[in-house]
């Protein structure tokens, strides 16, 4: 079997029992207490410096039938940026960097899924950032579903996803003399499905 091939088996056990006018889609919230959009770039080649995004919004939707088209749409406020040093996160809401001013959120949509196994697939899309769209790619991993102990009613599905990209290319460009270009991306999830719903 496939990701989300086998993923789909899943959805159809978890959605046998419910109502038969039940859609076969899965619709999924972001957890946001057990999400982390995060990401490390190198520093003068010596060191890795780590941040996070600590605000957003989004959806997901898996299909039983066409896992491939699952839909992943993420809008991040740039200025919940955590990096651990209040003085560097002021700096890279400035012009040179991120130009929260006149570009407050980045966004991500998902395009398509490639299923490589049972557990893992390459999930393609476009990430828009400075006003500039440009296609990446996710390597993610399904860590599969548990009951909320806190409410009957909702599923859990777990993912990790992780890829990289290079700043320049959003034309963020300044001083990659001492910052690195490449941008490493890791995304730790929980998504909520409420049975009810």
């Amino acid at each position: 079997m496939r990701f989300l091939s086998g993923l789909s088996a899943l959805i159809a056990a978890l959605l046998v029992g419910l109502t038969p006018a039940r859609s076969e889609t899965v619709q999924l919230e972001f957890d946001p207490g057990h999400t982390h959009i995060m990401f490390s770039v190198m520093h003068l080649g010596l060191s890795r410096t780590y941040g996070e995004f600590e605000d957003f919004e989004g959806r997901a939707v898996l299909d039983v039938d066409r896992p491939e088209g699952v839909v992943v749409e993420l809008t991040i406020d740039i200025a919940s940026l955590d990096s651990g040093l209040q003085a560097r996160d002021d700096n890279l809401m400035g012009g040179s960097w991120f130009d929260v001013k006149d570009h407050p959120t980045m966004t991500f949509k998902a395009t398509g899924l490639d299923v490589t196994s049972e557990t893992t697939g390459k999930l393609t899309g476009d990430l828009t950032l400075l006003g500039v769209t440009r296609p990446i790619l996710l390597d993610v991993v399904f860590n599969g579903t548990a009951s909320d102990p806190f409410s009957s009613r909702t599923t859990r599905w777990g993912f990790s996803a992780n890829g990289a990209i290079k700043r320049s290319d959003f034309g963020m460009d300044f001083g990659l003399s001492f910052v690195g270009d490449e941008i490493t991306l890791v995304i730790e999830t929980e998504l909520l499905q409420r049975d009810d719903e």
